[in-house]
């Protein structure tokens, strides 16, 4: 009986864990550059009875084979989305591989996909939330004139006046960044980045999510369901426990 309260309940866990990230996923369908999570999940192998006998485990058999799911990684797609114009001066997207370079608050490394800038109280091209953008002399100073950005990453100031050039790279292979918020990913260490080979640099534009909204509801949907049936399973057990212990009191 407890065997099936642990099996039902993993699956419980599994499922509200899966139905907060597809929440957030769809909460974040509007949010330049952000990248769809999954919930990957591992099944529990069949447990074995054992007994301790003179300190050493001496195994009895097979016990109930209980099939379920615990989480095993939370897995970031980050296959691109689709590049729309905005005509906003501060709005840069990347058509590539290649990742924005944010310098947090707190000094840590952080690369994005959302080019959704914005000029900090000194003057900065800041992604708001995050951190200052990076050039590859440092931190990328505007001040208060306009600038444009080539196809090639250099900034120009209104008039005409090179700046510097943004820094763009990507994860190595193989390499994993935390996500944090704002669709950016802190890296723990610059020498996981590489330069990045192909791509071209768009002013007044900015790359969508990669959010399918209809995959990521029906998904949800699925999830709720799944949940629903793994509670309704766990009462019926709950009510059978409560019944059999009932009996045997009585006897």
């Amino acid at each position: 009986m407890y065997s099936g309260f642990y099996t039902l309940a993993s699956g419980i866990l599994t499922r509200q864990n899966e139905i907060d990230v597809l929440g957030n996923n769809i909460t974040n369908v509007k949010t330049p550059g952000y990248k769809t999570d999954r919930v990957e999940t591992s099944a529990f192998e069949m447990e074995l009875m054992v007994r301790m006998e003179n300190g050493e485990p001496t195994v009895l058999g097979d016990g109930v084979g209980q099939v379920s799911s615990i989480i095993q990684d939370i897995h970031t797609i980050m296959d691109p989305g689709i590049i729309k114009q905005t005509n906003r001066e501060l709005d840069i997207a990347i058509n590539g591989d290649g990742f924005f370079n944010i310098r947090t608050a707190d000094g840590q490394l952080a690369i994005t996909k959302n080019g959704n800038f914005d000029l900090d109280n000194e003057g900065y091209l800041v992604l708001n939330g995050v951190g200052r953008v990076l050039g590859q002399n440092g931190e990328i100073y505007i001040g208060e004139s306009g600038f444009t950005v080539n196809p090639n990453g250099a900034v120009t100031s209104a008039n005409g006046n090179y700046i510097d050039a943004l820094l763009i790279n990507k994860p190595a292979e193989g390499v994993r960044a935390e996500k944090i918020e704002n669709s950016a990913f802190v890296v723990q260490n610059p020498g996981d980045l590489v330069a990045a080979e192909s791509y071209t640099v768009l002013q007044g534009a900015l790359e969508s999510s990669n959010v399918d909204i209809n995959t990521e509801l029906t998904k949800l949907i699925e999830a709720q369901r799944s949940f629903q049936l793994y509670s309704s399973a766990m009462q019926i057990i709950d009510q059978m426990d409560q019944n059999a212990s009932s009996k045997i009191a009585s006897v």
